[in-house]
């Protein structure tokens, strides 16, 4: 497996490690040590995966993960020294995909990267199931694998990679209730460190997305002590 990674740390040693171990394993790396630096690293270059530290010189990871929301889909891992579940319920709300807490084994982000970029993949492609079409219809949704993203009445949501994956996921079971489970082992891995807790999150950023109340959710519902089923109905009137 190959891919092209922003490393994004103020801790030069650990980069450059990082950047030793993920290029041994067969990665592209570019690496940046301020907010600024990756900003423009992201403004110029394609990348597959972000990998960023929640501390930076000018400013915060939470503040860089915001930015890259606004304008892209690859998977976010935040690497952080804290163990404040607060600021991994942030970073979750906020669009990042995983939580890797410092120290960590050089085998175990090997393994989160390569995990995060086989979903990506899989999803992308739509290979997750071959008998899924690369469009989806749910009532006003419009589900595209291609574009890896959803429209609502022809209008793009401009979903991150984990809100896709997930409502692609739930799309496959239209009408069907799955458990929160099922979708952590199917889209994370249990090997995420964010916990099944991350998909009550990305399900909360996604309903603010294809709801026309998320408060009163019609189309992703809650299944209370099960999990979650995606609807058609979402009490849209289309005239």
């Amino acid at each position: 497996m190959s891919g092209s990674l922003l490393l994004v740390d103020d801790d030069r040693f650990l980069l450059r490690a990082m950047e030793k171990l993920l290029v041994t394993e067969g990665f592209s790396c570019r690496i940046a040590t301020s907010l600024r630096d990756a900003e423009r690293e992201t403004a110029g270059n394609r990348f597959d995966l972000v990998i960023l530290d929640v501390g930076l010189p000018d400013g915060d990871g939470f503040t860089l993960c915001r930015r890259l929301r606004q304008s892209h889909t690859m998977p976010l891992l935040f690497l952080t020294a804290r163990s404040d579940n607060a600021d991994k319920v942030i970073g979750l709300e906020l669009g990042a995909d995983d939580y890797l807490t410092k120290p960590f084994e050089p085998r175990e982000l090997i393994a989160r990267v390569r995990a995060l970029l086989r979903r990506a993949g899989e999803y992308n492609s739509g290979t997750p199931n071959i008998n899924t079409p690369p469009r989806l219809h749910v009532g006003t949704l419009l589900i595209d694998t291609g574009l890896r993203d959803a429209f609502k009445i022809n209008q793009p949501l401009h979903l991150t990679d984990k809100e896709f994956a997930v409502l692609y996921y739930l799309a496959r079971y239209t009408e069907q209730a799955v458990t929160t489970e099922q979708i952590f082992r199917d889209v994370w891995g249990f090997d995420a460190e964010s916990g099944p807790g991350a998909v009550a999150v990305t399900v909360y950023r996604l309903r603010r997305k294809i709801e026309i109340n998320p408060d009163d959710p019609r189309l992703l519902v809650t299944v209370r002590g099960f999990g979650y089923r995606l609807t058609s109905d979402d009490g849209t009137l289309i005239l």
